[in-house]
């Protein structure tokens, strides 16, 4: 078993597909994160706008290849801010885990993140580390969060 899928459960990290959605209007930005994700085994996708990816998220549903988190960017100047792709990203897909990041965290603001949705934060400039640790919390999240279901009908 991969590092990567170490904190799944093992039912849920046998039929992974480790999909990450990267959002973000610095073309640099996606290059290092798509190099770093894919050095740890992840299939990276990239999007330049939150549009681009409600378009990649709603194909994803469709065809039965959900992304299993995104990381996203919170200001992409000329274009919806974060929290209004967030909205969007839920609205297609409830379940998917999304990372609030941005280089321009306070206190406030990360607990403003996670209270309005976002699963947790990733301050730019990331590390490989970080990115991962990042990647893999939401992972867990979501696995947990689709085993909560199963465990409330047996009881």
């Amino acid at each position: 078993m991969s590092p990567t899928t170490q904190l799944l459960p093992r039912e849920f990290a046998s039929r992974a597909i480790m999909r990450v959605l990267v959002i973000d209007d610095e073309p640099h930005v996606l290059a290092v994160g798509k190099a770093m994700l894919e050095a740890h085994g992840f299939e990276a996708v990239m999007a330049h706008s939150g549009e681009e990816a409600l378009e990649l998220v709603r194909v994803g549903v469709e065809e039965g290849r959900r992304f299993t988190s995104a990381i996203l960017d919170l200001t992409m100047p000329g274009g919806a801010s974060g929290f209004e792709v967030l909205e969007w990203l839920r609205a297609c897909d409830p379940q998917l885990p999304v990372i609030a990041c941005s280089g321009y965290f306070q206190e406030d603001v990360r607990d403003l993140c996670q209270a309005i949705g976002f699963v947790d934060v990733l301050p730019k400039p990331f590390t490989l580390e970080s990115l991962s640790l990042a990647v893999r919390r939401a992972m867990v999240q979501d696995a947990e969060a689709a085993t909560i279901p199963a465990a409330m009908a047996m009881s």
